[in-house]
């Protein structure tokens, strides 16, 4: 708990795996145990600041808006928000996101495209992603006239292998395994750790202490950047290697564990 007269702790809490498990979860919505979200608002009052850092987009975690996150680094890292302002945005290019939706046609990639403020779908007739089924198709989206800003591609263990023999999808982007079949596809130079920086260089303060709470290769970067690196018991090992801490699995509430083994609750 952060003392009088001394910089707030600054925290990055990833949600998938982290502050939830997928199991918990229905579809793209985010369901933690009220214990996490009590662990949160207590962190928070205490006078700390609590950032959500997830690979989804800002439209995919509006079940988490209730609680206190001051910011939100979302997209893998491509769209930062501090206070209600963008600090930091990177999104494919339009040539490269043309490219790449030819490139998924051609080798039978299904995946979502995740934006700031639409998802759209490459749909293969794989129906790989049944949780997707409203998310509308990249062609439909666009004729509607919707943004074509998109920061990250997420896709399941059934296009793994025509991903990975894709030239152009593995040299144009970053691959991550983001555990329990899914994967994502991110913009080069662009990560969790690269958005938390541009987050903490947007701050008016230089924070006592910056945790890290992860459990997937995404993550990596984040937990590199933070003073203390909080590693979820249900993580990968390679994932684990990178700890300062390793607390409980995910289902066993992992992050309240950890905040209270650091007294920041």
């Amino acid at each position: 708990m952060a003392e009088k007269n001394q910089a707030p702790v600054v925290a990055f809490f990833d949600v998938d795996g982290t502050l939830t498990c997928r199991d918990f979860n229905d579809g793209l919505h985010v369901v933690p145990t009220q214990g996490v979200q009590d662990a949160i608002r207590a962190f928070a009052d205490a006078g700390n600041v609590a950032v959500l850092c997830s690979g989804r987009s800002i439209l995919n975690v509006v079940d988490l808006r209730h609680l206190p996150f001051a910011g939100y680094v979302t997209l893998a890292g491509t769209h930062v928000v501090l206070n209600d302002e963008v600090v930091y945005d990177r999104t494919i290019g339009r040539d490269t996101l043309r490219r790449t939706v030819e490139e998924m046609r051609r080798a039978g990639v299904e995946a979502l495209f995740e934006g700031t403020y639409g998802n759209v779908m490459v749909r293969c007739g794989l129906n790989s992603m049944p949780y997707c089924d409203d998310v509308a198709d990249i062609e439909d989206y666009e004729r509607a006239g919707g943004r074509m800003d998109f920061g990250k591609i997420d896709f399941t263990d059934d296009c793994l292998e025509a991903c990975l023999a894709s030239d152009y999808l593995m040299s144009t982007y970053v691959h991550f395994d983001v555990a329990d079949g899914n994967h994502e596809l991110a913009i080069p130079g662009t990560s969790k750790g690269v958005g938390g920086q541009a987050l903490l260089d947007a701050l008016p303060f230089t924070p006592s202490r910056v945790f890290a709470f992860g459990d997937s290769e995404n993550d990596l970067e984040i937990l590199k950047l933070a003073d203390v690196a909080v590693v979820m018991g249900n993580a990968h090992d390679s994932v684990k290697a990178q700890a300062d801490y390793v607390t409980d699995d995910v289902r066993n509430d992992g992050v309240v564990t950890a905040l209270r083994h650091f007294a920041l609750i």
